[in-house]
């Protein structure tokens, strides 16, 4: 067995499916998009933006499932022959993690280039650098604030929960973990929201400032004429979360399956 990638391509065999069912449903949502055809402006770039954040929070959704077949794939023996080799349960779980991340990588810079055609159907035409802010920062802001931290936490409900069958049937522990995550990411995020623009924030999309007027409103997210004051705590905060997290899954998967 070659290792890391090895673990990276049985990790493609056994998710290709999925991967390309998300990928291609971006299809679906840009057909949608071009199916509003309400006659205001305004009105018709508001729904377009309301389906594109159907579309990223179902990217969310599917990669989790995704992620989280460890449970079943296991008592149906597909792991026997990975569960027997040298390479670490840390090995398993990042590459289980990273195919994962990649395909939300490319999906959700996909969802940025939709946004920016909303844009552009809307008569905004942002400069170069709210483009790639709109491609790049942007995704890549949402990816490591939600996707990485929810991607880290389902792999680890799913690896604890197969780990230490309690009870026989194995379900205490996944439903005790499942029915405290909306409560832990809460308290999570009410803290990190709290520590907010104690670090210097970044400016992003100051190119669709036409639609903005300066206002004063108490969010996590500071709008003024320049665009948008994007705080940098959360990034951090969910970025070390989340390898917290990951490392505590290799560890029980070294554990238990090494």
């Amino acid at each position: 067995m070659k290792g890391f990638a090895t673990l990276l391509w049985l990790e493609y065999r056994r998710s290709r499916v999925w991967a390309a069912a998300l990928l291609g449903s971006l299809l679906f949502w840009f057909w949608g998009l071009n199916q509003v055809t309400v006659t205001d402006v305004g009105e018709r770039a508001g729904i377009r933006v309301a389906i594109v954040g159907i579309a990223a929070l179902v990217g969310v959704i599917v990669l989790c499932f995704m992620i989280g077949r460890i449970r079943g794939e296991t008592r149906r023996g597909q792991y026997q022959i990975l569960l027997l080799t040298p390479p670490s349960g840390y090995l398993h779980v990042l590459a289980r993690f990273l195919f994962a991340l990649g395909v939300g990588i490319v999906y959700y810079v996909i969802i940025g280039g939709l946004l920016w055609w909303v844009a552009r159907r809307a008569g905004i035409d942002p400069d170069v650098g709210s483009i790639l802010q709109l491609l790049l920062a942007g995704p890549f802001y949402g990816i490591g604030v939600i996707l990485v931290p929810f991607l880290a936490w389902t792999l680890l409900l799913m690896v604890f929960s197969s780990a230490y069958r309690l009870s026989g049937p194995n379900w205490i522990p996944g439903i005790v973990m499942v029915a405290g995550t909306p409560f832990l990411f809460r308290w999570i995020g009410d803290g990190i929201v709290r520590l907010s623009y104690w670090l210097p924030a970044w400016p992003m999309f100051g190119g669709f400032t036409q639609l903005i007027d300066e206002v004063e409103i108490e969010t996590e997210i500071m709008i003024t004429t320049q665009g948008a004051l994007v705080p940098q705590e959360p990034l951090w905060g969910m970025l070390i979360l989340s390898a917290i997290m990951l490392v505590i899954a290799g560890r029980i998967w070294q554990e238990v399956e090494g």
